[in-house]
């Protein structure tokens, strides 16, 4: 249980924070990806001494319209210091031209894969299989079968949010993964062009709302959920130490959180996803949602990348990547929450 109490604040100056937004996915290959963000020479700087506001961005509502009516993204740390921060600019594109597919905006290069007929691919007469089986609560079951491919590393993509699982001694593995479309594509990548890819019908996706933060390298990030006013440490705060099951939503009793990823391995793709169900709550209010970043040995002084994708079924999916420096090794135990880097949910009576 956190105590905020028991906090002591951070005052870190220095801590520099980039940004790169978009808002809008296109449709490849049946699948709606998110277009791949990329980094643009910075156009502006500024030097911010609000308490609350960090940085301030105004982004395109559409994506591919000249700029003129666009919307604040906020991003506040706990306690607040002179920062300096960097905005970017997005290319836009022309709608006749497809953007290309957004794995992840974590330094790594996307490799095109082109499906396969079936979702089997044999390497060397062993073949590489998936299966994707729909769950209650918009989640999908991935099973791995790679006889062949003990203890490989297996990336799994799905709609720009990627994780790395660990094949078991037999070649197998599973996770269960929240889908972020209704029509939803997973491709698992083994390496060496060896892989499989799946498709799920997952209709619950048109009902609910899903954050995800996803990171590669290092521990210490985390998606916290305070539904309805919530106190931190109570029962309606939600995060990985009180995540919840999902037959919370499917009652409609509020949402629930899901990690992704095996932590162990060197370099591993993690991601945490939250869910409320909005098409079936019956609840009125505000669902607060923040990014918490705990100073640990392994993170001290290093520079992390993140991503937040957000769907809803009211609105258009949107991205957001952060590069930050983590505050010197002398603070550990220290956090950091970025209130802004996720938008609030707000649900009206029904």
């Amino acid at each position: 249980m956190l105590s905020r109490d028991k906090l002591r604040k951070v005052a870190v100056a220095g801590m520099t924070f980039t940004f790169a937004l978009a808002i809008g996915f296109v449709m490849q290959n049946g699948d709606a990806l998110a277009a791949r963000l990329s980094d643009q020479p910075a156009v502006a700087a500024a030097t911010l001494q609000s308490p609350q506001l960090v940085a301030a961005v105004m982004v395109p509502q559409d994506p591919v319209a000249a700029a003129g009516v666009s919307v604040p993204v906020a991003v506040a740390l706990e306690p607040a210091a002179v920062r300096t921060a960097a905005v970017t600019t997005l290319p836009t594109m022309p709608p006749e031209t497809p953007a290309p597919v957004l794995l992840a905006a974590l330094d790594i290069e996307p490799e095109v894969m082109e499906p396969p007929p079936p979702s089997t691919a044999a390497t060397n007469d062993c073949p590489v299989a998936v299966m994707a089986t729909t769950l209650p609560a918009g989640l999908v079951r991935l099973d791995l079968a790679a006889p062949c491919l003990p203890d490989r590393v297996a990336t799994i993509h799905h709609q720009g949010m990627m994780f790395t699982l660990l094949t078991a001694a037999d070649g197998t593995a599973s996770a269960t993964v929240p889908a972020l479309v209704q029509v939803a594509v997973f491709v698992v990548d083994l390496g060496e062009g060896q892989g499989a890819v799946a498709v799920a019908e997952v209709p619950e996706v048109a009902l609910i709302d899903r954050a995800v933060l996803q990171w590669q390298g290092t521990d210490g990030l985390g998606i916290h959920a305070r539904e309805f006013g919530a106190a931190y440490g109570s029962s309606a705060h939600v995060w990985a130490g009180n995540p919840r099951a999902a037959d919370a939503a499917m009652l409609g009793q509020g949402g629930f959180l899901i990690r992704l990823g095996d932590p162990s391995l060197t370099g591993a793709m993690l991601a945490e996803v939250y869910t409320f169900p909005t098409g079936t709550s019956v609840a009125e209010g505000q669902v607060d949602l923040s990014v918490e970043a705990s100073v640990t040995a392994a993170n001290c002084g290093q520079e992390i990348a993140a991503q937040a994708i957000q769907i809803s079924p009211e609105g258009s999916p949107s991205v957001i990547d952060l590069t930050m420096i983590m505050p010197d090794c002398d603070a550990l135990g220290e956090l950091l929450v970025l209130s802004n880097m996720l938008m609030d949910l707000t649900l009206a009576a029904r």
